[in-house]
């Protein structure tokens, strides 16, 4: 059997007359690509609100289905997320026999456009009918030209290893091995996610194999990197050493987002003050340099959580923190200077006051040279 269809509500656009069956029957038969677009976008937008329009579902087969039309066809994708496939007994309704062919000719389509937006429709389903005599052109995917196709590609056999692992029982290995050969770093990065969500031990062994490399990898595969890491680090304890080498790596990658993300991990896999040190001035080189001041803000409270959890191992770093005093934003500079205050003791307390005066007095210049001007 099947599950019933979770439906959403979309708000109607009141000044629009919602159309009838029949001349929506009439608009998909006879109408031209962008009255055809319309009709269907209805028809989606009608079904989602629980509408029943399932007598139309041969009518978008025999009249929507051959168009060559790119963007009706990505409206074709997400139809057949959400038709009605079905029947009242439970049992796949015969129609859907032909929503299958659609989507083989579509993942073998010259286009590379169409053969990625159909495997992105694939993590969609979940019928194991409808995915099984995909499998093949899905697996022949994975080694197209286009780098757009293959990313994709591993995307839709993560999703239908997944949902139904008895039709791709070989995906960890089989990803695994596009890994190792894959050059581009998008493709390598998904490759990458679907191995820590369903083969952690295989990723694991990635990473060992390819930490020296993690440096080099751009942002994407990095932050991947760091996500296994976080998710994992405690299934793999006797991998600790290297996890933490490797998030010590990318405390120095040219991302924000990577240090962010590395400074974060790190404090949740050892409490080792020089990790926690280390960890502190990424925050404060990020509050320092960062032009947002939202990310300065979150990243000093972040900081501020540390002081509190590992006190007197930061004290070290309040004249560090003092440079992201010359901040503009004055709720960023009062939030650092709550912290170099909380921080300041009696070893550091005169450098804290000779860098305040010298920033007070800077204050006091810049003031009169304003009023002189």
């Amino acid at each position: 059997g099947s599950a019933d269809a979770c439906y959403m509500l979309l708000h109607p656009n009141l000044e629009v007359e919602t159309p009838n069956l029949q001349t929506l029957r009439r608009n998909l038969e006879r109408g031209t690509d962008e009255i055809k677009s319309e009709a269907l976008q209805q028809v989606i937008t009608g079904t989602l609100q629980g509408e029943n329009y399932e007598q139309l579902l041969m009518h978008i087969i025999r009249f929507v289905m051959p168009t060559r039309n790119k963007s009706l066809k990505k409206l074709l994708l997400f139809y057949w997320e959400i038709c009605p496939k079905y029947a009242a007994d439970g049992t796949l309704k015969h129609e859907t026999i032909l929503i299958c062919n659609a989507l083989l000719n579509d993942l073998q389509h010259p286009n590379e456009f169409i053969r990625g937006a159909t495997l992105r429709a694939l993590t969609k389903m979940r019928e194991a009918e409808i995915l099984e005599p995909l499998i093949g052109p899905v697996r022949d995917c994975l080694e197209h030209r286009h780098a757009y196709v293959r990313k994709n590609a591993v995307v839709a056999i993560s999703s239908i290893f997944r949902s139904q692992p008895h039709l791709i029982p070989d995906a960890p290995e089989l990803v695994q091995a596009f890994l190792s050969a894959e050059a581009d770093m998008t493709c390598r990065r998904n490759a990458l996610s679907m191995l820590t969500i369903n083969a952690p031990a295989v990723a694991v062994q990635w990473l060992q194999d390819n930490a020296q490399l993690a440096a080099s990898f751009d942002e994407l595969l990095q932050l991947a990197v760091i996500d296994l890491i976080r998710r994992h680090a405690q299934s793999f304890a006797a991998q600790k050493g290297l996890f933490v080498r490797c998030i010590f790596e990318l405390l120095n990658a040219p991302a924000s987002s990577v240090k962010y993300e590395a400074a974060t991990t790190l404090i949740g896999l050892t409490a080792n003050p020089a990790a926690i040190k280390a960890a502190a001035s990424c925050y404060i080189s990020l509050a320092s340099k960062e032009s947002d001041n939202n990310i300065k803000i979150i990243v000093l409270e972040r900081l501020d959580q540390m002081r509190t959890r590992h006190e007197g191992i930061l004290d070290d770093l309040v004249m560090d923190l003092l440079r992201v005093l010359v901040t503009p934003d004055l709720d960023v500079r009062r939030k650092a200077l709550g912290i170099v205050m909380k921080l300041t003791s009696r070893r550091n307390v005169n450098d804290v006051v000779s860098m305040l005066k010298k920033e007070l007095n800077k204050t006091v210049e810049n003031s009169d040279y304003d009023k002189s001007s």
